[in-house]
């Protein structure tokens, strides 16, 4: 993930000539904010899709007979994807469509799991999702849209949790009205979406409208840019930070709240029947011991809530990777998450956007562009190697997601997955993406390189460990 310093721009850093290099080292943690000086207030600037007739025909030269920006309708034409001004935000009608959801890491490494068992690549395997036409916000709810609905009663005021700073505590009003509102719980969020005739949007909906159809890595693209550092913006004009749909903020801004609850498999539980961890198993065992700790922190006495902890998911720059957060921090916390996530409930960089349905005068649009390829099962020989990696398993939940694995495949699915054999990992060395270590039928395997990652045809060796040991596991099937 990108490095995010808390810093606040107003409106003048991005519209008039800096006066200083006070922001050059953006990839530093900046100080607590301050006032950063004459800003122009909100109600002078045009809105970000406001185009001169200039701008609009340049625009339409640039853009390809239904491309980006446009949609077909039910009859197959070609339009705009419309706007919906609400009074304090557009929205842009997202074309329905097919995308690549999820993400996979540059390599699989799996060794903090044998100390603390933890989820850590959620987000994979990348997989295809269709979803239906929608509206989503153009940017993020701005501290004065949200004032407003604070004024009618609708909505709790946002206050930053003990300890930590308000990042426009000192700026004044008018150069703080335009920020996006952080320091909101999920059910804040929730509640003001529903005031501005809208939901929050579900994590598909976030990631489509950031990324479309063609697969991005970051809204804008697949390269980190370098004018696009992270901070604290007016909401949606930082205009190089723009999605394939138009739609800004969404990688260089605040984080942002969606709509589900965390589940760490839920990119798994699309391609396995039933349950495959044991209430026993390493994940399970880890995450007791952790929330022990953060509710009671020595207290031998005291009990912390049963069951997983209510999260909910947080989207960010990297559009395919899944985090979360609590509504409140433990009374004991540790500063931290068990997957070693910084934040933990409502924060100074957390704020969020509305999404909402369709209303009975839209026109259902579909997004006029091929979704990329995305292959879930590769063959290598007389094997094929299903995608994804299950992570914090002991030998035996492998072998039963292994198991319990149920492919699409056009009308059919592909069953009669398996742990790989020893000898078998060796044969899929430039596929398999090390260093692991993974779960063998009969064993254990990592791959050794001095390089990170390892080079793809780096070898692999067998690590002697006990059957309760939580590493990751992938799966394979014969096709012979």
């Amino acid at each position: 993930m990108m490095s995010r310093a808390l810093l606040v721009v107003p409106l003048c850093l991005l519209a008039c000539e800096a006066t200083s290099r006070r922001f050059a080292a953006l990839d530093a943690p900046p100080p607590a904010p301050v006032a950063v000086g004459d800003a122009r207030p909100l109600s002078e600037l045009t809105k970000v899709t406001e185009l001169s007739e200039a701008e609009k025909k340049k625009q339409a030269k640039e853009l390809p007979e239904c491309g980006r920006g446009s949609g077909r309708d039910v009859h197959g034409e070609c339009v705009a994807i419309g706007l919906w001004d609400t009074g304090t935000v557009q929205r842009v009608q997202i074309p329905g469509g097919v995308f690549v959801t999820g993400n996979v890491p540059d390599h699989f490494n799996s060794s903090p799991s044998r100390e603390l068992p933890a989820v850590r690549w959620s987000g994979n395997p990348p997989r295809h999702q269709a979803l239906r036409s929608f509206w989503i916000d153009l940017h993020e709810v701005t501290r004065g849209a949200y004032a407003g609905c604070v004024a009618a009663g609708a909505c709790t005021p946002a206050i930053c949790p003990q300890g930590q700073v308000d990042p426009t505590a000192e700026l004044q009003p008018e150069v703080a009205e335009p920020l996006p509102q952080t320091c909101v719980s999920h059910q804040q969020a929730a509640a003001y979406c529903g005031h501005a005739g809208g939901r929050l949007p579900s994590e598909a909906e976030w990631e489509y409208a950031a990324r479309g159809p063609d697969a991005r890595v970051y809204p804008w693209g697949n390269q980190i840019k370098d004018e696009i550092p992270q901070g604290l913006y007016a909401a949606g004009h930082v205009r190089a930070d723009s999605s394939y749909f138009g739609v800004r903020g969404m990688g260089s801004d605040a984080l942002e709240w969606v709509a589900d609850t965390y589940d760490a498999d839920a990119a798994l539980r699309p391609f396995v029947e039933g349950q495959f961890r044991a209430g026993d198993g390493p994940l399970a065992v880890a995450r007791q011991v952790f929330e022990q700790a953060a509710f009671c922190g020595e207290d031998p006495a005291c009990k912390p809530p049963a069951g997983e902890p209510v999260r909910h998911v947080y989207k960010y720059g990297n559009v395919g990777q899944r985090r979360a957060a609590r509504e409140t921090r433990p009374p004991r916390f540790p500063g931290a998450e068990l997957e070693g996530w910084d934040i933990v409930a409502v924060d100074p960089r957390l704020g969020f956007r509305c999404a909402a349905d369709l209303r009975a005068e839209d026109k259902p649009l579909q997004v006029p562009a091929a979704v990329a390829p995305i292959p879930i099962v590769r063959s290598e020989g007389a094997l094929e190697l299903f995608g994804g990696v299950v992570e914090a398993v002991n030998q035996e939940e492998a072998r039963r997601f292994c198991a319990a694995l149920r492919v699409p495949y056009g009308n059919e699915a592909l069953t009669g997955f398996r742990l790989p054999l020893l000898a078998e990992i060796q044969q899929l060395t430039t596929v398999f993406r090390g260093p692991g270590p993974f779960w063998a039928e009969d064993g254990a395997a990592v791959q050794i390189d001095d390089t990170t990652p390892p080079a793809p045809d780096a070898p692999w060796r067998e690590l002697m460990v006990g059957g309760e040991t939580s590493l990751a596991a992938r799966c394979v099937r014969s096709t012979q």
